[in-house]
């Protein structure tokens, strides 16, 4: 018998803003075990074979590994185990680097080897940039930041990471940035006077509305110095 999937999404604002995507309890897979077919027609423009994983994502070079196809209904993958600070994933999808309304910002890491989660995380975020793009709310864009860590050539993701990102593990929460006045698409330290000065609380407030729309977010956690 198939389990039934719950998630909760969990944010968190640090100097970023950090969505945890959590599962409301714990839970075995978050695959599709089917999808509906649909008339092409009315397939979005974003998703050409309906099947809930966008073209940009079927496209992307760092998940070639999963044999994703833009032109053939894929189900769903990716499998979050455990808690988000107890966990991993096992068929993990990368999030597009730059999407329509977002921006994915590296700090120290290594280019697709923080951005790796489960498939209602990817979609999430990619849903806030198309409505934050489509209703001319930028700039600034969406600054995404780290989800899970991910080995590709290990096929190895989630798990341990360091002290900062103990609730990263098994790709159910993500760092987005606080947005700024100024439209500039950089950090905010909030703990600096001059800094805060150009924090948009309002257009910060916006965005998250945006993600609280398009996922299932349990937890907003901030922190005002972190990048």
């Amino acid at each position: 018998m198939r389990k039934e999937i719950f998630y909760k999404l969990r944010l968190i604002f640090l100097s970023i803003i950090c969505l945890f995507f959590c599962m409301g309890w714990i839970c075995e897979s978050d695959s599709i075990d089917d999808i509906t077919d649909k008339p092409e027609d009315v397939c979005p423009y974003y998703d050409s074979d309906c099947d809930d994983i966008s073209n940009a994502v079927e496209n992307n070079d760092a998940n070639d590994y999963l044999n994703l196809n833009p032109n053939v209904k894929n189900s769903n993958p990716s499998i979050a185990h455990g808690d988000p600070s107890y966990g991993y994933i096992t068929n993990a999808i990368n999030l597009v680097n730059n999407g329509e309304g977002y921006y994915h910002f590296l700090g120290a890491d290594v280019m697709d080897t923080d951005d790796w989660g489960v498939l209602h995380m990817i979609n999430m975020i990619e849903s806030a940039g198309r409505e934050w793009s489509d209703n001319g709310l930028f700039p600034p864009l969406i600054g995404v930041g780290d989800i899970s860590r991910g080995d590709l050539t290990m096929q190895e993701f989630g798990g341990d990471w360091n002290p900062d990102h103990t609730s990263h593990q098994n790709g159910l929460d993500v760092d987005v940035r606080y947005l700024r006045k100024d439209d500039l698409n950089n950090s905010l330290d909030l703990s600096r006077p001059e800094q805060f000065e150009i924090y948009d609380y309002s257009a910060t407030i916006t965005m998250l509305n945006r993600f609280i729309f398009n996922g299932n977010i349990e937890v907003v956690a901030e922190n005002r110095t972190i990048d």
